[in-house]
């Protein structure tokens, strides 16, 4: 959706008009100031913290090519299939118990990668659709899984008819405007939709202690870095209210772990390589450090 598109979007009462040029807030339309934790901005009235650049759109799918998915930040997206969909399944029981009518709802996911998500939820739910900017991962989903995803962007491709939920797993803190992509989701979900996102929480114990070294910080890949109560501010700014907010674990399989400790964070890649077959790597365990947040709010009518 262009800025125009956006400024000619009627501003109810539940939704104002968006922050179009960037330069204030996202979440509160406050002013930013310095942060303590390095590259970073902070605004003075909400907290919101954000990476202290500009990305275009080209050079956002740039970062998200075949290699970010198998090597760089995942070891083998791929690969880690199982552990990935055994996370996605504790998400679709806990919106079951959120959204009763869910095997009726129609849900369409925003940066869907591979499609794991869309193969396990659509036979819980009425359809299942998606969209990512990487066009390999989309590429994959599409002849491995046999799921319903489109390579672009969400920003710019028409949800109709409009949906019941839309899904946002581990997204937002990649997107330059994540405030525009949640404020295009409330004109495409239908009243009392839902919208559901998963997200590191910086005002969590673990990021709090780890402070610059907090894993999840690493621009330009994540731009965005929420709180519980930023990540209300601003979806409260667009239309909806937060009905759901937990930290739950996330599995990983051991090997992943492995990569991104050794070879990611310590440099340690030879050590890595040397080790990375043994086979009791081919573990799963799920781990829970409470930085993830699992947000789930309903659109206001």
């Amino acid at each position: 959706m262009s800025a125009s598109e956006l400024s000619a979007a009627a501003a109810t009462p539940h939704q104002p008009a968006p922050n179009l040029d960037g330069a204030l807030c996202l979440a509160c339309l406050g002013e930013y100031g310095p942060c303590k934790l390095p590259g970073l901005k902070q605004c003075k009235s909400c907290g919101f913290i954000t990476a202290d650049l500009a990305m275009s759109d080209e050079a956002l799918a740039a970062l998200y090519g075949e290699d970010y998915f198998h090597g760089e930040e995942y070891r083998d997206y791929v690969s880690e299939e199982d552990s990935l969909k055994d996370n996605f399944r504790r998400r679709i029981k806990t919106l079951q118990q959120l959204i009763p009518n869910l095997s009726k709802t129609d849900v369409f996911e925003v940066g869907c990668a591979y499609g794991f998500f869309l193969d396990e939820v659509k036979g819980d739910v009425a359809s299942a659709k998606g969209i990512d900017i990487s066009a390999d991962a989309v590429a994959h989903a599409r002849a491995n899984k046999g799921v319903d995803a489109i390579a672009g962007s969400y920003s710019d491709y028409l949800v109709e008819p409009r949906v019941g939920l839309v899904a946002m797993w581990d997204t937002v803190e990649h997107l330059p405007r994540p405030d525009l992509f949640i404020h295009k989701a409330q004109r495409d979900l239908l009243p009392g939709g839902h919208i559901a996102i998963t997200t590191g929480d910086i005002d969590s114990l673990n990021a709090r202690m780890r402070g610059k070294h907090w894993r999840m910080i690493h621009p330009p890949t994540h731009l965005h870095y929420f709180s519980v109560a930023t990540l209300r501010r601003m979806l409260e700014r667009n239309g909806f209210e937060v009905v759901h907010v937990s930290h739950p674990g996330n599995a990983r399989d051991l090997r992943s772990i492995l990569h991104f400790i050794l070879d990611l964070r310590l440099g340690w890649g030879g050590l890595y390589r040397r080790i990375a077959k043994w086979r009791i790597f081919d573990l799963s365990i799920s781990m829970n450090l409470f930085d993830i947040m699992f947000v789930v709010a309903r659109r206001k009518a």
